[in-house]
């Protein structure tokens, strides 16, 4: 439990120490020096989520603070939070929030 916690607790900071890169989860477990399925297992286990599952969440969690508290392009706000594309990042913030970037900047 402890191993799987420092694991979890490694991979969140390295989450947070450019979420300007896209990274995916592969390139973040290979990083942390353990495969995909080992560091999943481990989230799981530690904190009822899926890496991949972490990993957006806090993605979209810096989307919905940029949105809220700046002025902001969206289209800058997703390639800043290292999306390839407007559309990308708006299906998936969509996706996670059930609206729109722009939509959600208005309602908040």
């Amino acid at each position: 439990q402890d191993a799987a916690a420092r694991l979890v607790a490694a991979y969140t900071s390295s989450i947070e120490a450019d979420l300007s890169v896209a990274r995916s989860v592969a390139d973040l477990a290979a990083d942390l020096g353990v495969t995909a399925t080992h560091l999943t297992r481990s989230c799981r286990k530690t904190c009822g989520e899926t890496a991949l599952s972490l990993l957006n969440g806090r993605v979209i969690h810096e989307a919905r603070k940029l949105l809220r508290d700046t002025n902001m392009p969206i289209k800058e706000i997703g390639s800043r939070l290292g999306y390839t594309s407007p559309a990308y990042f708006t299906r998936s913030f969509q996706s996670h929030t059930g609206k729109t970037p722009r939509d959600y900047r208005k309602s908040v």
